[in-house]
């Protein structure tokens, strides 16, 4: 229902007899929520379920189509847009962050498509530069990766700053999570003067600094327990940085972190890169939940196409579980008990061990993926095509049992 219009009102849409820029939409959505080897099993599966079977070569013509991309961003956009404005604030016990808006980046790397090009012999990995919004969790694709295996850097290169800043107006900055693939000082500099992007990695072992200035912390900040070290340092570019040094609390292990950001407290920082892991939790939905495991298709166009409609779907599940939960009360109960046992598992073990957790880790947890019994429970609504009120008893039963 959210998507209904989009397509339309988007200036890039255009009258086409054969399959309308909505319908091929609503077909893309389709094949990411139904686990299909292919375009031709797809449409044979589950072709007669749409109101106008598409022609294979059609669909594969929409696939590969830059004007239907062009639809299909914009119909994202929108979705992102109502995913922001349900005031889902997962940041909010972290008021440092205010001033921040906070994506945690990275690749996602599938299986390649049937007709690809082999390269010494081999067919390589394609790969998707995905962003997700960790204060509402709107999942945004960036950009498909070209040629054999594109880096990281090479990738961010060709979004730019602006890129990066993925259409955050003018007014907060913008904090960008990666892992260490992403540092690359003349950029991260370059990113903040142009466009506010700041950026915070793990550091490397090989990296090299000069030590500046140890910064003074909150030592009773409960937030910072687990932080050993907050300094200043310069790279030999000449690059000022803060490094900080952080052993966690829950396992004992060392890390230490690099940022471009000034001010936040260090154990804010930390939390903030534990909180890439929910990308990954993401990638996990779409690849072993929603079965998306290889390329649609070769061309580049195609594969961005396919990372689009990835994205907007995981957007769909998204504010349709908050739905459930707001307008009829469900909530996945067994999975909550699941998540709070672990909490409190974890909270026992690392004061035993004489490492009380920061407060920030003792907090509740939310669901950073749909379940898996929401998936098939709405891809059997949807083939049998029962109505709602009926479906959500069975639902409702599903959610209160392990």
């Amino acid at each position: 229902q959210p998507i209904a219009g989009l397509a339309h009102a988007s200036p890039h849409t255009r009258p086409c007899p054969e399959i309308s820029d909505d319908l091929w939409i609503r077909t893309g959505i389709l094949r990411v929520l139904e686990e299909s080897a292919s375009g031709r099993a797809f449409l044979q599966q589950h072709g007669t379920r749409l109101e106008t079977t598409p022609k294979l070569s059609n669909y594969f013509s929409c696939l590969h189509s830059p004007r239907r991309g062009e639809v299909l961003q914009d119909v994202g956009e929108a979705i992102l847009g109502l995913v922001t404005a349900s005031d889902t604030n997962r940041l909010a016990h972290l008021p440092e962050l205010d001033g921040y808006v906070c994506f945690a980046i990275d690749m996602h790397w599938h299986q390649s498509a049937s007709h690809d090009q082999r390269f010494d012999g081999k067919k390589a990995s394609v790969g998707h530069s995905f962003s997700l919004n960790l204060r509402d969790q709107g999942l945004r694709h960036l950009a498909a990766a070209e040629g054999e295996h594109e880096h990281d850097m090479s990738l961010m290169g060709r979004l730019k700053p602006k890129g990066l800043r993925q259409g955050v107006p003018k007014g907060p900055r913008v904090l960008v999570v990666y892992d260490r693939a992403g540092i690359d000082y003349d950029f991260w500099n370059r990113c903040r003067k142009e466009t506010g992007v700041y950026f915070l990695s793990r550091s490397k072992s090989n990296l090299v600094f000069t030590l500046d200035q140890v910064r003074e912390w909150e030592r009773q900040d409960t937030r910072n327990r687990g932080v050993l070290q907050d300094q200043w340092v310069t790279t030999p570019q000449g690059h000022r940085l803060r490094l900080i040094d952080y052993r966690d609390p829950e396992t004992g292990r060392e890390f230490q972190f690099l940022t471009n950001v000034p001010e936040v407290p260090p154990g804010v920082l930390a939390e903030l890169y534990r909180r890439r892991w929910e990308l990954e939790k993401v990638f996990d939905e779409v690849k072993n939940k929603l079965g998306e495991q290889k390329a649609w298709a070769s061309s580049q166009e195609a594969r961005t196409n396919q990372g689009r409609l990835v994205a907007l779907s995981v957007n769909l599940l998204l504010l349709y579980e908050r739905r459930l939960e707001a307008t009829h009360g469900l909530r996945n109960e067994a999975e909550d008990r699941r998540r709070g046992k672990r909490a409190r598992q974890v909270e026992r073990l690392a004061r035993a061990a004489g490492r009380p957790l920061s407060v920030v880790l003792l907090r509740a947890r939310a669901a950073t993926q749909r379940s898996v019994k929401l998936i098939r429970w709405l891809r059997s609504a949807l083939i049998h095509k029962f109505t709602e009120g009926p479906a959500l008893l069975d639902l409702r039963r599903l959610y209160a049992t392990p």
